[in-house]
This record gives C-alpha cells, structure tokens and sequence, in this order.
C-alpha cells in the first residue's frame, strides 16, 4: 500500500513524506470474458487527468496516496500543487534521500515552504542551495521561512570542511532569495547571522515590489559573538512600506523612536520582536512618550524581548532597554551568565496587565549556592514571588542554571495554580530549607496540587546538553527551537 510510505508521522503535508515508490501499469483482472469485456469499456489507466483530479478531489489525503498507486498514470497525477501547498523541507544528513526527493517533486509547485535545515553539514548545504534555486523560479511561492539548526551557514569553513565554491554557493543564496522575495506573503531568515548582514538588501526588494503583502517578516539574527559582529543600525524609513504586517522581527540595533513611528501605518501588527545581544554606545534607546504612541496605534501588539548572550549589556538593561510604557509580554534571556535582579523587580512594577511568559536560561552551575538568585522569602522579597502576585496574565515561568529556593517555589505555585500552563526548573537548582524533609513530602506534592496537574522538576537526563554543562552542547541547538516559534 502506498501509504506505508507514510508511517513517520500522521502529517502527510509535512515532512513526514516518505519516497513514494514507482507504480507498475495496471494489472490484468482475473474476471470472466464477459466481466472483462464490460471492464475494457472503462479503462482506469487512460482516464483523462482531468477526471482522476476529480477523483483526488474528492478523497482524504490516505486514500489519495492509496489511490495514486493504481499506476504510473495515476501517480502523475497526484503532483497537483493544489494538495500540496504547505511542504515541510527537512534537510539533515540522515535523512540526505528524502529530502533530496522531497527537492525534486515539491519544491517547484509548493506555496508555503518550511526548510528546517542543518547548517553544519556540507552535503545539507549542497542541498539547500538546490532548494533555493528551485524556489526561485516557482511562480507558486508565498512563504518561505528557513530554521536551521545553528545560527550560521558555514560554521566550519575554516578546518576547511566546505568546498571552494562557499562564496559562490553563499552569493546563490543571496541571489536566490533575492529573486523569491517580489512572491511572498511571508518571509524569515531564520536568525542566521550570514543572512542578517543582508537584510538592507532585501528590505530594499521588498519594498520596491511587495511590501503591501508581506505579512510576516522575521529578520532578528542570533549571534554567538556579539562583540565581533558589526552594529550597523538600519534606515528606519526601510519600515514604513510594510503596512500589512502582523509579525515582525529585528535586532536591537534597529529599535529607537524613529523605528516605531515608522510602524504608524501597520495597523495590523500584533507582535514586534526583538533580539538583544548588545548595546552600542551610540544606541538612542527608546522613550516611554513613543511607546505610549505605539501601544494606542497598535492596541493589540504583543512585544517579545530576547536576549542572547549579551554578558556585558545585561547588568545596564533595567536602564537602557526597558521602559514602563512598552507592551512586553515575553521575556527570554539565554546564557548571559548573570541575573539581573532590577530587571526581574522591573516586570512586577511596570507590566503587571502584559506579561505572559519569563524564561531566564543559563549552563547549571556546580558551586553550591553560588548562583542563588534570592535569599530565602523570609529575609527579602522575591521578584519571582512579585512577578507571579501581580502580572495578572504570567503563563510561564522557565529557569535554568540558577539555584531558587523550595519554599519560593511552591509559593509561586499556589498564586498563579492552573493559570501558569508552564514550570521548569532542574531539580539540581532547588535549594531545600529543611533538608531533613524528603522533597517527595513538600514541593513534589504541594506544587502538582495548585497547578492541578502532575509536574516534577526536570532531571539532568531530561534537560538538554548545553544546560548541563556549556562544554557539552551548543546553544543554538537549544535556542534556536524557542525563539524561531515568535514567527509562528
């Protein structure tokens, strides 16, 4: 059957396709003379495509599948660009074949395109130019959004890994995408650091053919070494044309006033975000009488700030970055090694009706209390506990790498109960008060009993590498995951 191409996952549009096989001619029946004659007068494998396009139509996507192997005739057929719109590219060197199959069938009749990509692999790369070239001549195209696996194309170019052709291979991407722009409806460079150095470029195609359209734009980068990489700042008036917007995404450099004046027009957008990784000394920042601006403009505009790696900016963002007036609903800070407790008691005080989620990240650290975030709740206030009583909308909590305190925790649970959909902590980075009390007697029962469902901190097998220990993992492959899914 043909649908045992298909057993990976249920969802056929995706990246679950498997090789569909070749298709023999229909087979002779074993029917009577007189049940052959009458079945030659309708011959199924010269049906006219028009009549089998009827047929799919009228068929789930199994049995479309399990239709489509009647024969080669039939299986033509089923490369209709009207069942097959949205298309999950999946490009890693163990699964080299199917996407390779997958490039050839669908790339040149998709509308939507997902390219989930593993940007440290030489034959992925290979692949990928293919991809992008076949793209760009599919008159089809509406979206395309790139997620890599890493933050840069060709990470190992120096142990000279990737062939000569590597600067041709990276001008063909350009080129590529630059001739996909003028079609798509949406559009993310998937924070690859080797594409963000052309954003100007596109921006520039986009605005001369397609702005109107666009109603996603992911152009936020990560950056590994922040400190290396140029801080050019952006023309802001390169916004303005984008007037139907709902998601956009940028790096700090290129948020000032100027910048969310320029979104006036976009009254349709309902999330900015926005990737820190440092601050130039000659950023103008942003002032609370423009957010206030830009909040009764865009009154249902969520804005997500992320923050990577940026060791240094981090101690100075409770007075650079934030201000009271901005709508921020998401924080994520990922491997600054440090916690800044004014920018924690900052959320409780100026974004008590916005904020939904708080994700603080880092490597867990094995000295001891070293990297407590709080004294106990009886000596101090916790900006956890402040954050959980008076951000009435908190859904999610995430901390990794810092040790919190088991009395502090179970307090957050019993405020914010079923409300907060999302807990985690390692079980490596809670501090017991009473270590004569078994935690399976306190935080494991009590927590689980005001959430109203079953939880337990996250154990060193559940967590992923990176957090472990910094040496063991990569970030990106972390990260990357959860600040690609502000697109979605």
């Amino acid at each position: 059957m043909l649908n045992s191409y298909f057993k990976d996952e249920p969802g056929m549009y995706h990246d679950s396709i498997g090789v569909l096989g070749e298709c023999s001619s229909a087979k002779r029946s074993k029917t009577s003379d007189f049940e052959e004659s009458r079945t030659s007068l309708v011959n199924w494998t010269h049906l006219p495509d028009v009549v089998i396009s009827e047929i799919f139509d009228n068929l789930n996507t199994p049995d479309r599948l399990n239709a489509s192997s009647v024969c080669k005739h039939w299986r033509k057929n089923l490369y209709n660009k009207k069942w097959w719109k949205h298309i999950t590219f999946t490009i890693e060197p163990d699964k080299i074949n199917k996407a390779r199959y997958f490039i050839a069938a669908f790339s040149p009749i998709v509308s939507h395109a997902t390219i989930k990509l593993n940007t440290f692999s030489t034959e992925c790369m290979e692949e990928f130019v293919s991809l992008i070239q076949i793209l760009s001549d599919n008159p089809n195209l509406k979206t395309l959004i790139i997620e890599p696996t890493h933050c840069r194309f060709f990470e190992f170019s120096s142990v000279k890994i990737i062939k000569e052709s590597l600067e041709n291979d990276s001008s063909l991407i350009t080129n590529s995408i630059t001739k996909c722009l003028p079609k798509l409806n949406k559009f993310s460079i998937g924070c690859i650091e080797d594409l963000s150095n052309q954003v100007e470029h596109f921006l520039k195609i986009l605005n001369d053919k397609h702005s109107n359209n666009l109603t996603v734009l992911g152009l936020a980068s990560v950056k590994d070494e922040p400190g290396k990489c140029k801080k050019i700042a952006l023309s802001p008036s390169l916004f303005k044309p984008f007037t139907g917007l709902e998601i956009l995404s940028i790096d700090y450099d290129e948020l000032c006033d100027e910048f969310l004046n320029n979104l006036e027009d976009a009254l349709s957008l309902k999330r900015l975000v926005v990737h820190l990784h440092s601050v130039r000394p000659t950023h103008p920042g942003t002032s609370n009488e423009t957010w206030k601006i830009f909040k009764e403009t865009h009154p249902e505009c969520e804005f997500r700030l992320t923050v990577i790696h940026a060791f240094k900016d981090v101690h100075n963002m409770h007075t650079k970055v934030l201000r009271k007036q901005m709508p921020l609903s998401h924080l994520k800070v990922f491997f600054c090694e440090s916690v800044n407790i004014s920018v924690l008691e900052c959320l409780s005080q100026y974004y008590q009706e916005t904020l939904r989620s708080l994700i603080w990240v880092d490597s867990l650290n094995q000295e001891g209390d070293t990297w407590a975030i709080t004294t106990p709740f009886y000596e101090t206030p916790d900006p956890f506990l402040l954050i959980s009583w008076l951000c009435k909308k908190l859904e999610e909590i995430i901390l990794y790498g810092y040790k919190y305190w088991e009395d502090n925790l179970i307090a957050v649970a019993r405020l914010r109960g079923p409300q907060l959909h999302t807990l985690e902590i390692a079980e490596d980075d809670i501090l017991f008060s009473n270590k004569n009390i078994s935690p399976h007697d306190t935080c494991f029962k009590d927590i689980p009993l005001n959430l109203k469902r079953s939880w337990t901190p996250k154990k060193r097998s559940e967590l992923h590498p990176v957090i472990c220990n910094p040496t063991a993992g990569d970030s990106d492959e972390y990260l990357l995951p959860i600040v690609l899914a502000d697109l979605h």
